[in-house]
């Protein structure tokens, strides 16, 4: 059976009139009025009796209407489902991300996607660098955030940024006269440091080495913000991201670049095979939009 006769069927008895039913449709009086007529003798029934230049449902379509009613309610509900879907309204993000990305870059981009889509809801899983393959083999997640190179069959890389991370001081530091501070003008300074076994640790100590200084503090933290709100509370000196930092410029503190760089590579990774649904997109395209404007 023709939906568009149903639908025009249901206009008509609704608004009483072919006139309502084309204006309600957007469609032409005539165009109604052939809809009607194809129905009618689909049906073998007449479907309403013309009175005083109005259209009354006859007993038949009266009867007719109240079935037909049940299957257009339904074809209306599959139409909101289709919108829901293609407007990401209801649709859930799970996200998995090393500590980080979680208080540095990720709550703007989740910021950034809720403002385009504010039905959403995205669930954080916060990971240390060692157990991501491990959630990768039992979490559920649609997308993450890493450090690169992150190399797992079971999962597809991208790149998201590059960046150089910045020596966070306190207001009123010696190092806060500097432009650029030089690795080796952080002789005898106390820093505060990544946790044991971090990824980002031995990086950081591999640069000190690299100039012939120890990479020691009082201080070890998982969080790059937590580093930061200690650098304000005077324990030390610490090197994060520019992600981070930007998250927590509005305490006492003051980053300056570093020489020679001690870059990081970020990425997104996705279950392998797959395909990437339109919210994941939206994700990707937000936190891409963020990490530019970031830098």
């Amino acid at each position: 059976m023709n939906l568009k006769r149903l639908q025009a069927f249901r206009a008509v008895f609704e608004s009483g009139s072919v006139t309502g039913a084309a204006q309600r449709l957007h469609m032409t009086q005539p165009a109604v009025s052939r809809l009607i007529g194809d129905l009618e003798k689909e049906l073998g029934l007449a479907l309403f009796a013309r009175q005083r230049q109005r259209l009354v449902p006859t007993e038949e379509g009266r009867s007719f209407f109240r079935e037909a009613e049940r299957a257009l309610a339904a074809v209306d509900q599959v139409v909101d489902i289709a919108r829901d879907i293609r407007t990401l309204q209801g649709a859930h993000l799970r996200v998995v991300t090393l500590t980080i990305a979680a208080y540095g870059i990720l709550p703007a981009a989740m910021k950034a996607l809720i403002a385009t889509h504010p039905r959403a809801r995205i669930s954080l899983d916060i990971k240390d660098q060692r157990d991501i393959a491990d959630w990768v083999t039992t979490g559920p997640f649609d997308v993450g955030i890493t450090l690169m190179p992150f190399d797992d069959a079971r999962v597809e890389c991208e790149p998201l940024d590059t960046v150089r991370c910045v020596l966070v001081v306190p207001k009123g530091h010696r190092l806060v006269q500097k432009r650029v501070v030089s690795l080796k003008e952080l002789a005898g300074e106390r820093m505060v440091l990544p946790s044991p076994g971090a990824l980002v640790r031995d990086r950081f100590a591999a640069a000190f080495a690299s100039v012939g200084l120890p990479y020691v503090g009082a201080v070890d933290t998982p969080s790059a913000l937590s580093a930061c709100q200690c650098v304000a509370h005077g324990l030390g000196l610490a090197v994060v991201d520019p992600f981070t930092f930007a998250a927590a410029s509005r305490l006492d503190i003051v980053a300056r670049p570093i020489r020679p760089a001690i870059e990081l590579s970020f990425g997104l990774f996705f279950p392998a095979n797959r395909p990437r649904s339109a919210l994941v997109n939206a994700f990707v395209k937000a936190t891409r939009a963020v990490a530019t404007l970031t830098r």
